[in-house]
This record gives structure tokens, C-alpha cells and sequence, in this order.
């Protein structure tokens, strides 16, 4: 067995085919996006501004920091809102400008959006689903987000003019519904969503009264309170033994060790890593949570494929007569200091199906096939020249060697520890 060192990784760029799948599909998306958006900017630019005498008292009536512009377009059937720096609010050409009620509702649900930044939103939403076109939630959350957004705006509506309002505004509703036609994703249309839906939530809006949101206040507090006097009685239950805790530790790998015996050594892991020809290798971590540093390490190896089947590797010793064998006892001269952790030292290298100069032996393959593999200590030397021989090894190597071993129990295996009598 020889101790390899990993070596640095070459900056040589791979992607797999589900990458560049990815990569497509998001510009495929974002393309669509940007050209519809574009379409319609293109079409928005013929719009004609709007000289009417309740347009321009609305918009002096309702001042914002940003200039709001108020144009038509033969191009649009339901009115919609676009821009966010200079936004705009588009109507239709054929609007009736003498329907003073059914202005103030479309100008008020348009205010809203602006007022709320909904392009903005609406475009990050947009974005998001270009990233994360593959996943079915993010479609349905694009969809009941734009949903949502016209909901809103909705209750704002009819929170503003009040119940009396709900059968006019609903009826305008429908109205819209029966024109609109297009799709334009980043704009905000007036009559865009479901109008059954939209109906029935403005029907359902109930305006928020001193009792209903005193109800709400006493909730919160009384739910705060609870959780309050919950912590401060966990606080109190604690012992002196838990308040007195030293200095933070300066590794999770420390902090990991301390929860353990007092005088023990824990594997904190044994994972599969691989060189830059993909040649495998194991890399495992020791924790010396005992009083004596350690010198020299001895232990047993298994591997097992990905289902928990044992592999008999061609382990790599450098006599090439060693037979192939599910017990591989290596041995190590490593310098770990008392209640450390140890530094990054290689690893066992696994060059299995490959023969390698001076080593005439090659194996079957199966090292291209190690998904975890099982470490246990069998002696141990401390620098005082205290040999540690561990009693459950030969325990551990009848219950795993050449055994088919559950997966969850190879993934749960570590960190493993070793009780130090």
C-alpha cells in the first residue's frame, strides 16, 4: 500500500450535456422575454399622448415622484402599464373618455402597480423563471404570482371607493375580459388573470376594522410571549456545567470532538476523492481527543460499490504477490497532537485496472466502482510509546468484511469513535 498526494486540480473546463441543456433552455426563455418585450415596445412607440380634460386633473390629483404618462393605442384592447424609471399608462384607443366611473377605476388599479413597482417585480419574476425554467414550482409560481399581483391590486381598488363598488368594478371587469387579446408578460395588464377568480376575490374583500386588527395585534403578542417564556424556562433549566463553556472552538472538527468521550480517537470521515485522470483515492480524518499525541496509526479497509456490495480490490501494495483480499491493514507514521484534528495528509491511493511502473500487478477494475469505504483502527502508538490495540476490530472485520452492508448505514457510519481505556 502506498500513500498517495492529491494534486492540484487542472483548470481544464468540463460541461456536461445537462448544462448545456440548461444553458438553452434559459436563453430560449430569456430570448422570448426580451423579443416580446421588445414587439411591444416597438408597437408602443405609435401611441398618441392623451389630451383630456379628467386625464390631466387624475394625474394632478394623484402627483408621484415619477413622471406618469397617459397615452393610447389602437394596438391594445384592455389598458396596461409599462416602464419603471418613466412609467406609462397605455389605453386603448377606442376608450370612452366621457365614462368618468370606469376611468377612475382603471387609472386607480394602474396607479397601484406603479406605485408598487410591479414592473420591477414582474421582471425579476421573469428572470427567475429563465434560471429555473426546468422546475414545474417556478412555473407555477410565475403564474400565481401574476396572479396574485392583479388580486391585489384589486382589493387596493376596491378599498379605496369602498363595498358600493364591488358590482360596478366587477362589471368593468368583464368588459376588459371580452376585449383583451395578446400576451405580454412584462406589462401589467388591467384584465390579464382569471376574471372568475378576480371576481369572486373582490366580492370576498372585507375591509379591516379596529376589532379585526386588534384580534390580529393580541395574536401576535400572545404568540411572541409564549415563545418568550419558553426560551428564558429552557435558559434557567440549563446546568453550571453548560454556562461555563470555554472560548469558541476554532473548527466544526474541534467542536465535533469535544462532544465525544473524553479520552477517545474519532474518524471524522473516509471519503472518495479522485486524481486529474480520475483514478480514485481515500482520504480519511482523525481526531485525537486524548491526553498523548499519536505517532503511528494502524487500520483496516473495506470498500463498497454504490448499492453496499464488498469490493475485492487489488489493493495497491508495492509487493505485486499480495493477493486480493477484503482485510487491507495499513499502516501510517502521522504526528497528531492532543485534542487536534490532523492536517490534510494525501491519501490511500486506489490504482486499480491500471498497471503502474515497478508494480506489474493490475487489478479487475473494481476500484472504479468504490462509492464508500469503511475504516477502523487496529493499533495505535502514542508518542509516551503506549500502544493501544483496539478489542472490536476483530468484531468490526467479522461483521463488514466481504458482508453486503446496508447504503444508509455506510452513510451514517461516521464519524466513528474509538473509546480509549
Amino acid at each position: 500500500m502506498i500513500q498517495g498526494v492529491e494534486q492540484p486540480a487542472a483548470n481544464i473546463p468540463s460541461f456536461s450535456i445537462w448544462f448545456v441543456v440548461w444553458f438553452a433552455g434559459m436563453i430560449l426563455l430569456a430570448v422570448f422575454f426580451t423579443v416580446s418585450y421588445l414587439r411591444c415596445k416597438v408597437e408602443f412607440r405609435t401611441a398618441l399622448p392623451v389630451n383630456n380634460s379628467y386625464v390631466e386633473w387624475r394625474v394632478k390629483k394623484r402627483p408621484l415622484i415619477r413622471r406618469i404618462s397617459i397615452r393610447q393605442s389602437d394596438s391594445i384592447s384592455t389598458p396596461l402599464t409599462y416602464g419603471i424609471i418613466h412609467p406609462v399608462i397605455l389605453m386603448p384607443k377606442q376608450t370612452d373618455w366621457k365614462n368618468a366611473e370606469q376611468l377612475q377605476y382603471i387609472f386607480s388599479h394602474e396607479y397601484v402597480h406603479i406605485y408598487r413597482f410591479d414592473a420591477m417585480t414582474k421582471l425579476i419574476a421573469a428572470y427567475a423563471l429563465c434560471v429555473h425554467w426546468f422546475n414545474p414550482f417556478v412555473w407555477v409560481m410565475y403564474i400565481l404570482f401574476n396572479r396574485d399581483i392583479e388580486l391585489s391590486c384589486d382589493e387596493s381598488v376596491i378599498r379605496q371607493f369602498g363595498d358600493k363598488s364591488k358590482s360596478a368594478y366587477s362589471l368593468m371587469l368583464i368588459r376588459m375580459e371580452s376585449k383583451k387579446s395578446g400576451l405580454s408578460p412584462l406589462h401589467n395588464h388591467f384584465g390579464k388573470n382569471a376574471i372568475e377568480e378576480r371576481i369572486t376575490a373582490i366580492m370576498n374583500t372585507k375591509r379591516t376594522t379596529r376589532i379585526t386588527l386588534l384580534s390580529a395585534c393580541l395574536t401576535v403578542l400572545v404568540t411572541v410571549s409564549l415563545f418568550a417564556t419558553s426560551a428564558i424556562a429552557s435558559t434557567d433549566s440549563k446546568t453550571d456545567d453548560t454556562l461555563a463553556i470555554n472560548a469558541p472552538k476554532t473548527s466544526t472538527r474541534d467542536t465535533v470532538a469535544d462532544k465525544k468521550s473524553p479520552r477517545a480517537i474519532i474518524h471524522e470521515s473516509a471519503d472518495i476523492l479522485h486524481y486529474e485522470d480520475g483514478a480514485p483515492y481515500i482520504h480519511d480524518i482523525l481526531t485525537n481527543n486524548t491526553d498523548s499525541n499519536i505517532i503511528e496509526t494502524q487500520y483496516g479497509m473495506l470498500a463498497y460499490d454504490e448499492y453496499g456490495s464488498p469490493l475485492k480490490l487489488y489493493w495497491n501494495f508495492l509487493d505485486s504477490s499480495t493477493e486480493s483480499s477484503f482485510e487491507n491493514v495499513v499502516r501510517t507514521k502521522t504526528n497528531i497532537l492532543s485534542n487536534q484534528t490532523e492536517e490534510y495528509r494525501g491519501g490511500w491511493s486506489l490504482y486499480d485496472g491500471k498497471i503502474m511502473e515497478d508494480f506489474p500487478k493490475v487489478g479487475n477494475g473494481d476500484a472504479n466502482h468504490v462509492a464508500y469505504s469503511l475504516l477502523c483502527l487496529k493499533q495505535v502508538l502514542f508518542e509516551d510509546g503506549t500502544v493501544w490495540n483496539n478489542p472490536d476490530y476483530e468484531n468490526w472485520f467479522e461483521t463488514y468484511a466481504g458482508k453486503e452492508t446496508d447504503v444508509d448505514e455506510l452513510q451514517n457510519y461516521y464519524p466513528h469513535e474509538y473509546k480509549i481505556e
